[in-house]
């Protein structure tokens, strides 16, 4: 597994500034973290979802069930090695036109011949489980299998709970070309939300442009300096963390 060695301790303070940072934390017991940068972007390469959790330790596989069956969420981590065999057949490449396109120049990029996937998995009892490709390509998705499978054939895996759990809520939002502001239950409910909502002409001056709805779905998280948005498809999703409201009795 690509580690490194524990430089400062976790915090609260910590853990508030990673999760609005979003770069993702995981301790191991042998004292060592997961590599931040290939734990963080494996993170964000989740589908259709950001996890709202930035620091985690690592559990046995029965704490893990545990974990779950008790209503809280649990992540699994793999690294899976590739190697592309000398004499196998080449993949697909642009022609040289292409790679003038492409690069600027005509030159042929060679082709990497090994690397490694790292691979997450996120099991939530609420809002249910997402995974990245990663993960789709090398591990299973069946949760029974991952929980009570054999610990031996899972003895590459790294099971992980939260360490500091901020409390959060999942909201699902159209945002109507004339501003306001729909809030659904689920995915499914904001589309049909979506399709009801009409798009909407306006004179800017030297013509007409036309405004359409569009979706935002985020996080509300609760911290200890307040309560801060995390979104996770919408105008700011490529942004960090913003506050929505301050702590009660916060000046």
């Amino acid at each position: 597994m690509t580690t490194t060695t524990m430089t400062i301790p976790f915090t609260e303070c910590l853990g508030e500034t990673w999760l609005l940072e979003r770069t993702y934390h995981a301790q191991l017991r042998n004292g060592k973290e997961l590599s931040i940068p290939e734990f963080t972007q494996a993170m964000k390469q989740i589908a259709g979802y950001y996890v709202p959790l930035s620091t985690w330790k690592e559990a046995t596989q029965e704490e893990a069930r545990a974990a779950y069956q008790q209503g809280g969420p649990v992540l699994l981590y793999g690294e899976h090695s590739w190697d592309h065999p000398k004499g196998a057949a080449k993949a697909w490449g642009a022609n040289r036109n292409m790679r003038v396109i492409i690069y600027g120049n005509a030159l042929e990029h060679p082709e990497v011949g090994s690397g490694t996937d790292y691979a997450v998995c996120f099991f939530d009892p609420q809002e249910g489980a997402f995974s990245n490709a990663s993960w789709r390509t090398w591990f299973s998705s069946d949760r029974t299998l991952l929980f009570d499978g054999d610990p031996g054939t899972l003895s590459t895996l790294i099971f992980l709970v939260p360490w500091l759990p901020f409390p959060s809520s999942s909201h699902y939002t159209v945002i109507a070309s004339d501003g306001s502001i729909y809030e659904h239950a689920d995915r499914a409910e904001s589309l049909k939300g979506f399709l009801t909502l009409p798009a909407r002409a306006v004179s800017n001056g030297s013509g007409v442009q036309t405004l359409f709805p569009q979706f935002c779905y985020y996080h509300d998280v609760t911290c200890p300096d307040g309560v801060y948005r995390l979104e996770f498809f919408g105008p700011r999703m490529d942004e960090q963390g913003y506050q929505v409201k301050e702590a009660d009795g916060k000046e």
